[in-house]
Parts: structure tokens; C-alpha cells; sequence
């Protein structure tokens, strides 16, 4: 356990996936969760989990490419709670397919959610944590932001952009004694790995027979050397160490839960 008790944090995209394995995390360590989506309705029937277990929480419908909507989520949450502790950053989104069959609006539906999102949030995150002279920001990006990766170009531009902010904020924001960290999740089955392989499923040849469940699971086995998928609570593990007392001296770090899928 690493004790995040009486703390206050932020987790977006928090309604299903891996943001609700980590809000489940954080507040069995303690924490008090606001859980922001933009799916209200499954944000709220998460804190009613956590509440039903005598933890503190509050869920807020947000859209955290929306400059006024971020800043309506920090204000409600220190009203409720006080000031934040830890944020982290995890609604994203992406498409699949060739990058010249993007259309420009998904290219920027990527970068809007996944970068800009990540950018309000932090700063104004930042603006309280700076203020207390503490705080931690975790940023789910992905290996596929250490390496481009077919099909996937405007969430691998996206997830590249979130490291090198992650990088920056890291530099400006030590001196307060505030650690900022990126987590790269690999190849967990979510919906967006889904859409991965049923576009695979329907443009490959090869694969049209597979399910795309099989084409996952075969795709893990050929290129990560521990043989299995990761799993939400692989990443929420982590999340929950880089948020404690325990992960003080470590910042500005990409760190990787990817089965040995990259190792860099």
C-alpha cells in the first residue's frame, strides 16, 4: 500500500478502461477521486462503487478539451475537497486506419483530446500544486508514442506530444517539488485495439478468417517477449506508485508496462 491518504485526485477519462482501474486504485489507497469523463453518467456510477465503500469521491461530466470545462472541473473539485494532490491525465482517443484516409477532423479529434487535453489540465493543475510547493501528474501516453505504429499515425503524433510535455513540465515544475511522469501503456484489449483489429480483420487478406480477438492475442505473442497482454490494473499499479511518497525523486520518465514490447 503507499498510503494516499487524505489526498485529492483528478483522474480523466476515468468512467471505464484503464482511468477506472486507476480511480479504483488510488482511492483503495486512500485517495479521494474525482472521476472525470465525459460520459457523466458511468462517471457517477463508478463514485457510487467508491462510495459504497465509505471512500470519498465525486464525479463531474467533462470534456478536457474544453478550456471552461477543465476549469469548471478544478473549481468544483476545490470546492468540494480543496486543493488537488495528483492528476492524471488518461482520456484519450484515437482512429485507425491509413494516415491519407484521416480525415483532418480525426486528426485533430486526436490531438485535441489526447495533447490539448492533457495541456489544460496540467496547467491548471499546476497553478495550485505551484502554490503548495507539491503535488504529482501522471500522463497515460503510450509505446506508441516512443514508436510510430501503423494505422495508428494521428494517436502516435498525439502520444509523442504528451511525452515531450510530460518532458518539459518536468523541467519547469522540480523546483516546486512537483514530479511530473509519463505511463506507456502496451497492448491492453480496449475498445480502441478492437477497432485495430477488425480493421485488420477487414483489410488484410490473411487475417479475414481470424477473430479480432485472435488477432490481438497474436499480434501480443509476436512482438511482446513476456507472451500476454497487459492488463488495466498493470497500469493503475503503477500510477499508484509514481503518486506516493515512495516515487519522490523520479520525474520527467516515460516509463513503459508493455511486457518488454519496447525497451527504450
Amino acid at each position: 500500500m503507499y498510503h494516499l491518504d487524505g489526498q485529492i485526485a483528478i483522474i480523466t477519462g476515468a468512467a471505464g478502461g484503464i482511468g477506472r482501474a486507476i480511480a479504483m486504485r488510488l482511492s483503495l489507497e486512500g485517495a479521494t477521486v474525482v472521476a472525470a469523463d465525459l460520459d457523466g453518467k458511468a462517471a457517477q456510477g463508478l463514485i457510487q462503487e467508491i462510495v459504497g465503500e465509505e471512500r470519498r469521491g465525486l464525479a463531474l461530466q467533462t470534456n478536457v478539451a474544453d478550456e471552461k470545462d477543465v476549469e469548471r472541473m478544478f473549481e468544483e473539485s476545490r470546492g468540494n475537497f480543496g486543493p488537488i494532490d495528483i492528476l492524471v491525465n488518461n482520456a484519450g482517443m484515437g482512429t485507425v486506419g491509413l494516415m491519407i484516409d484521416h480525415s483532418l477532423e480525426d486528426w485533430e479529434k486526436s490531438m485535441s483530446v489526447n495533447l490539448k487535453g492533457t495541456f489544460l489540465c496540467s496547467r491548471a493543475a499546476a497553478k495550485e500544486m505551484i502554490a503548495r510547493k507539491r503535488g504529482r501528474m501522471i500522463n497515460i501516453a503510450s509505446i506508441g508514442g516512443k514508436e510510430g505504429e501503423e494505422f495508428i499515425g494521428g494517436y502516435c503524433a498525439s502520444k509523442f506530444g504528451v511525452i515531450g510535455l510530460t518532458q518539459a513540465m518536468a523541467k519547469e515544475l522540480g523546483r516546486y517539488h512537483i514530479t511530473v511522469n509519463a505511463v506507456c501503456p502496451g497492448y491492453i484489449w480496449t475498445p480502441m485495439w478492437e477497432k485495430m483489429a477488425v480493421w485488420f480483420q477487414q483489410n488484410v487478406p490473411a487475417l479475414a478468417n481470424k477473430s479480432p480477438r485472435e488477432i490481438f492475442d497474436a499480434r501480443v505473442k509476436s512482438v511482446t517477449p513476456l507472451r500476454r497482454p497487459q492488463t488495466a490494473e498493470d497500469i493503475a499499479a503503477l500510477v499508484a506508485f509514481l503518486a506516493s511518497e515512495e516515487a519522490k525523486n523520479i520525474s520527467g520518465q516515460a516509463i513503459n508496462v508493455d511486457g518488454g514490447a519496447r525497451m527504450h
